[in-house]
């Protein structure tokens, strides 16, 4: 199975909850300008919201989804399952069900609750997939009790039987191997109420120090830039940091309110030379430099690790991670530098004196 791309940014924010109803609500419309992918992720989670009407506007909104946006996302097998689930289980278009089919991230359950009532066509993509009837012996029994089939394919699932005996002697429940439970998710870290979706009473001026470097505030046009945003509601400034300039998601990336700053990291049209730029940032906060430092994608840039590594910002449990990952150069001068957090500067400490004292000592660190 693929390994699974990496979740978007605001889409785990509405994961972990306590989203205002008006962003869910634009989100159930399709209304944030997210990646298809990322949207179709974020409608499949809203599915679950506590309030009806959102449910139905997510329903309706993936239901509507364009087949010809919708079709790559069924057919990527790094797409969540339980999206190739719904997928499968609610979108009639054959070219939709005949991607989601051949996924072989899609998960056996689904296809076998589909398999009962797939026209012959698409019968044949369950009928030729020996692996997944071998593994799922209802499944089997599923699509053979399918009316559609015709003669030969009932024929090579009979042969199937026949060759592996599958159903000749019933052994015990007791006897059938069970998969170890999945180890529960660790429940999302929260954050203090102060950093989460609460607007913060701040004035035109406080916001002004809060989004800008001393060096910054000389700069009119930048002044000028968070004096607009600052009058924007929560909701139009998650817009602003979706679809908005580089300019305005380098200010609104150091946001009070979280979701907003998320949202930025979340933008379709982010550039990895901005994440760089963000890791590097003393005035944003730790939530949002733990979100880079954890993005397996982003990460498997140099210059953001050593960006993370070089930010006292940066959360002691991300950084310390990341120095082995620098080079000598780098690491040379993270050992003698003050403005890192001393536990980052002692480990830089260690790696010099290692490799200053051969291989053999080097690889007891």
């Amino acid at each position: 199975m693929a390994e699974p791309r990496a979740a978007n940014p605001l889409v785990d924010e509405f994961r972990k909850g306590g989203v205002p109803k008006e962003l869910r609500v634009m989100a159930a419309q399709g209304a944030l300008p997210l990646k298809p992918e990322d949207l179709v992720d974020l409608l499949h989670h809203l599915l679950g919201d506590p309030d009806e009407s959102i449910r139905q506007a997510a329903e309706g909104s993936l239901m509507a989804f364009p087949v010809d946006e919708m079709l790559p996302i069924l057919r990527d097998r790094a797409t969540p399952p339980a999206v190739l689930s719904w997928g499968l289980a609610h979108r009639v278009e054959r070219e939709l069900r005949e991607v989601a089919l051949q996924n072989t991230s899609t998960p056996d359950e689904a296809v076998e609750a589909t398999a009962p009532s797939l026209p012959e066509a698409l019968a044949e993509l369950v009928v030729i997939n020996q692996v997944r009837l071998l593994r799922r012996t209802s499944l089997l029994e599923a699509i053979e009790s399918n009316p559609e089939l015709n003669n030969d394919q009932r024929r090579r699932l009979r042969e199937l039987r026949e060759t592996f005996r599958i159903g000749e002697e019933a052994e015990p429940a007791a006897a059938v191997p069970q998969a170890p439970p999945a180890p529960a998710e660790a429940a999302p870290e929260e954050a203090p109420a102060e950093e989460t979706f609460e607007e913060l009473p701040l004035s035109e001026e406080e916001a002004v120090v809060r989004y800008l470097s001393e060096e910054e505030r000389q700069q009119t046009e930048k002044v000028g830039a968070v004096q607009k945003l600052y009058r924007l509601n929560t909701a139009e400034k998650v817009i602003t940091a979706l679809k908005g300039t580089r300019e305005e998601r380098a200010i609104l990336v150091r946001d009070p309110n979280r979701i907003v700053a998320t949202a930025v990291l979340g933008s379709p049209r982010i550039t990895e030379a901005e994440i760089e730029s963000f890791a590097s940032m003393k005035n944003v906060s730790d939530a949002i430099l733990r979100q880079i430092g954890t993005n397996r994608d982003w990460t498997k840039r140099y210059g953001v690790v050593a960006s993370l590594v070089k930010n006292p910002r940066t959360p002691l449990a991300i950084s310390l991670g990341m120095v082995p990952r620098l080079n000598p150069r780098d690491i040379k001068s993270i050992a003698v530098d003050r403005n890192v957090p001393e536990a980052i500067r002692k480990q830089a400490q260690r790696f010099i004196r290692a490799a200053q004292s051969g291989p053999g000592e080097r690889n007891k660190h």
